[in-house]
């Protein structure tokens, strides 16, 4: 089973912010907004110091109680899955849910959870609760519903059944840009998961086109140091692989890899998948040394992020040993 690495064209968590959502005269609400900025800017780490602070006092507050920790336990929940830190995020989950019980939305986290561990049955049992409770309490039609819709597609994405993940992007994109419109956020990540799917089942000119869109969106709206901005550099290195353009897929991955290096650190699981898919790409390119340098620093940093027995980290160790045997028969050949 092949699987793919999927944080960056998971479902937003939050949405972005483009202007403050409250008045910075109280400071949980200062707190609040500038904790979303800060993460949603790629500062990740000065974002979750915040964030721990708007929850401090969020659970100190006595008006609007809840609905304060609930926003709080979000962006925090935002930061720790975009650094694939899942197990520290998943007791906010918890917390959330406690809370939000009628959420869809928390559901749709601790789904996304589950499947980073591996844990796919769960995780789709809890995607398609999410998606019942989204139409019931939201309709059919409405973006919360979309939210799930591809949170079960991401599922089924990570787990190679790509004709499945697909047909729910397809309706969760339409939902998307019949409410916002083709730039909204939502929309352009939307597209992202569609066109990387896409290019798995072999539409490469429908990959292409959406794939490109995204790296150019992402390119005129995003700092150049984004990892948003890597993510899609890395989608595009990876739809130019199976195209077998090795040359623009090298640059497309090393792009990706130098921001992410700088931004979330060499051992980032991010770092891992990007290393990975240089592997894969050296090796077809009969590159072995090259190949093994970059799976083993993907293998060490799933080891070390998820543990050993991990899809993703057996994923590479399978990809090792591809690699070992046709060492082998190039040898034979020599």
């Amino acid at each position: 089973m092949k699987i793919q690495k999927k944080i960056f064209f998971g479902i937003c968590l939050i949405l972005l912010i483009n202007k403050p959502l409250f008045s910075q005269d109280i400071p949980w609400e200062g707190l609040y907004n500038q904790a979303g900025q800060l993460i949603n800017d790629g500062k990740y780490e000065k974002g979750v110091r915040v964030a721990r602070k708007a929850l401090k006092v969020a659970e100190r507050t006595t008006d609007q109680k809840n609905f304060k920790v609930t926003l709080s336990l979000k962006v925090l929940i935002h930061y720790y899955m975009l650094q694939g830190k899942y197990k520290e995020a998943e007791p906010f989950v918890r917390q959330a849910l406690e809370i939000a019980k009628e959420d869809p939305n928390m559901l749709n986290n601790l789904a996304m959870i589950y499947t980073e561990e591996g844990k796919f049955s769960e995780a789709e049992q809890i995607s398609q609760d999410a998606i019942q409770l989204a139409e019931k309490n939201f309709g059919e039609n409405d973006t919360r519903t979309a939210e799930s819709l591809s949170t079960l597609a991401g599922v089924y994405r990570t787990q190679g059944k790509y004709s499945e993940a697909s047909s729910l992007y397809e309706r969760a994109l339409e939902l998307w840009k019949n409410e916002f419109g083709e730039t909204h956020p939502n929309v352009v990540f939307a597209m992202g998961n569609l066109g990387s799917v896409y290019a798995a089942l072999g539409r490469y000119d429908e990959a292409d086109r959406l794939l490109k869109k995204v790296w150019l969106t992402h390119q005129s709206t995003l700092p150049p140091d984004h990892p948003v901005l890597a993510l899609s550099l890395r989608e595009m290195g990876k739809l130019r692989i199976r195209e077998g353009s090795f040359v623009s897929a090298e640059s497309f991955l090393k792009q990706a890899l130098k921001i992410q290096e700088k931004v979330l650190g060499k051992n980032h699981p991010e770092v891992g998948a990007t290393t990975g898919r240089l592997g894969l790409l050296y090796r077809l390119q009969g590159n072995f040394k090259e190949a093994e340098s970059f799976y083993k620093r993907s293998r060490k940093i799933f080891e070390k992020t998820y543990g050993s027995d991990n899809p993703y980290t057996q994923d590479i160790e399978k990809e090792l040993n591809v690699l070992g045997e046709e060492r082998k028969e190039k040898a034979k050949e020599s």
